[in-house]
């Protein structure tokens, strides 16, 4: 929404490499900081009896395929990816790549080219059906789970992810259309919208559950399939109108919780989080010296310790690394931003007056 409308501003025009540069910068600091201190400072934090049986991740493979992980294309490029959790950090970028693309479509051809998308998203969600029916991927619910090239094709492919950022892409332009259109909804529509959001939501989360939890309980590949194509076209959807609802003042609480300032500080935090979250947990793993009794109660205390400590890392990442990057970057590239700061000044400074 918010490119398209710099788009009618400058006329269909659009700074590309400064976008490509800006994400590279954005993202890359604290992941090539993030990869030495897997394979070096981890072991020493957390060396402990069952360190070896705490596989989440082989980090010696870094030494070999640190590189692909800085051009982020480890999802396709190696088998041995250095962090496991940042083949996200891979398909985020690809299809930041591909944006302009449709951006542009969508600002030159209008409903056509979001027709065109539409079209899209149906295929690749068709392309990860048929890939689970084909190979006969499971999702993870049988005795020794799926094989890793399962896993590669099933989740850590972009484009079994890009049916739902398509998504997100056509309701940005829906925003972008109705942004001076008022929409009068009757009671009945807001509750019917909020009910099926939720039941989406919620069957999303807990289908598996059943099956998860009882080896009586057998999805066919049939099943397994439909759940994991539509799954990933429901959720978004499902978020798309928790954001209208509240963009246009149907969203009651959930509104005024999801707007609420104190999001702020977590949301600067949110990316050192992300690379550092893996670390704290191993770090507790890989230490313990004597069994651990397993209660809701314990449960609950190891979630917020680690969800402390992270946030604590993150805290310190961003001070140390993301903010002052973050600085030199604008005073490096001035002209990324200078409309918006000069607005914001103004503004600041009609504010004091």
């Amino acid at each position: 929404m918010i490119a398209l409308r710099s788009l009618e501003k400058s006329k269909g025009k659009m700074n590309i490499p400064m976008m490509y540069l800006h994400r590279y910068l954005r993202l890359t600091p604290v992941l090539a900081l993030a990869i030495p201190m897997y394979m070096k400072l981890l072991p020493i934090m957390s060396d402990g009896p069952v360190t070896d049986r705490v596989n989440f991740g082989d980090f010696d493979v870094c030494k070999r395929t640190w590189y692909l992980s800085l051009l982020y294309v480890q999802n396709y490029a190696t088998k041995e990816i250095c962090l496991g959790h940042t083949w996200y950090l891979a398909v985020d970028m690809q299809l930041y790549i591909l944006s302009p693309i449709f951006l542009i479509s969508l600002y030159k051809w209008g409903k056509k080219a979001a027709a065109a998308i539409f079209v899209l998203m149906l295929l690749l969600s068709g392309c990860l059906f048929a890939t689970m029916m084909t190979n006969k991927y499971a999702v993870f619910l049988e005795k020794g789970g799926t094989s890793f090239e399962g896993q590669r094709k099933l989740y850590y492919a972009t484009h079994v992810h890009a049916a739902p950022w398509l998504i997100g892409l056509l309701f940005g332009y829906f925003l972008h259309l109705s942004r001076n259109k008022s929409f009068k909804l009757t009671r009945i529509s807001i509750w019917l919208g909020w009910i099926i959001s939720l039941a989406l939501l919620f069957t999303s989360l807990f289908a598996l559950y059943p099956a998860a939890q009882s080896s009586a309980v057998a999805l066919t590949m049939l099943e397994q399939a439909f759940y994991y194509t539509l799954t990933r076209i429901a959720w978004p959807l499902s978020l798309c109108w928790v954001v209208f609802a509240c963009m246009k003042g149907y969203g009651g609480l959930a509104d005024s919780f999801l707007s609420s300032p104190l999001w702020q500080p977590l949301s600067r935090l949110s990316y050192s989080a992300y690379i550092f979250h893996v670390y704290i947990q191993l770090v507790n793993d890989k230490r313990v010296r004597s069994p651990s009794y397993l209660s809701d109660y314990d449960m609950m205390l190891s979630f917020w310790g680690t969800f402390s400590f992270t946030v604590l890392m993150a805290y310190v990442m961003h001070i140390i690394l993301e903010a002052p990057l973050g600085a030199l970057e604008d005073i490096l590239l001035p002209q990324r931003r200078p409309k918006q700061r000069t607005e914001v000044l103004n503004k600041t400074q009609a504010d004091t007056s």
